[in-house]
């Protein structure tokens, strides 16, 4: 188990909430991942491709200069050699998500599979 290679996916993680590059976008999220949140008592859930349209339109944190220190890898579990969950705290404008990705090794990449959020709240 090589936790640069978990680190440096997620790094790329950051970089595409703060940039809004769709090529490394396709880097890290694997094609048949699905994001899930709950709204109100409801399950949400977001398939892979209307999060990359909205990726692609969204106004990148980076272009108005947003810092980074909100940026934060909480946790990283293995399941095995080729699974992992980590934990992270990434702010996205003035919101602070806990973002709990499932990441598999898919070839030499790890990419993430399943993305489960929760807004933590408002940053000013």
């Amino acid at each position: 188990m090589n936790i640069t290679e978990i680190q440096s996916t997620l790094q790329t993680y950051f970089d595409v909430m703060y940039e809004c590059d769709m090529e490394k976008f396709d880097q890290v999220f694997h094609p048949s991942c699905s994001l899930f949140t709950a709204g109100g008592a409801e399950l949400v859930v977001k398939p892979f491709e209307q999060y990359r349209r909205e990726m692609s339109t969204r106004t990148p944190p980076k272009s108005r200069a947003q810092s980074r220190d909100k940026e934060r890898i909480i946790k990283i579990d293995f399941l095995s050699d080729e699974m992992v969950l980590a934990q992270v705290r990434v702010q996205i404008h003035d919101k602070l998500f806990a973002d709990n990705l499932n990441l598999v090794k898919v070839g030499p990449r790890w990419m993430v599979v399943a993305k489960i959020y929760h807004l933590v709240g408002l940053v000013s």
